[in-house]
């Protein structure tokens, strides 16, 4: 497909939706999609525990590293740290973040 054409069929798209000819309907629901939920959630949940073993697990490299004389093990601590802390923010705003980017939440 031509990039112009693509250009303007998404025009007058864009436009046909602002005149109100094409419906725009607020997304619904499907029934029975209360297991699909309890499905993500268990899965955010497994997903917040792994962050949480690592870091703890992290949390006892360092001052093992440290004390041991393996400094090795104390900066993989400290990475491992770091990959927890930011792994557990994006577990829990990934489906905030979907829902506000797609506008699937108005």
């Amino acid at each position: 497909m031509n990039p112009m054409t693509a250009v303007h069929a998404l025009v007058t798209v864009s436009a046909l939706r602002e005149a109100g000819v094409i419906p725009n309907p607020t997304p619904i629901a499907p029934v029975g999609s209360d297991a699909v939920s309890s499905m993500i959630g268990w899965i955010k949940w497994g997903a917040l525990a792994c962050c949480f073993v690592s870091a703890l697990l992290a949390g006892g490299m360092i001052p093992l590293g440290n004390t041991s004389r393996r400094g090795e093990l104390a900066e993989r601590g400290k990475t491992t740290l770091i990959c927890a802390v930011i792994g557990s923010v994006i577990v829990a705003i990934a489906c905030s973040l979907v829902t506000s980017s797609y506008g699937l939440g108005s």
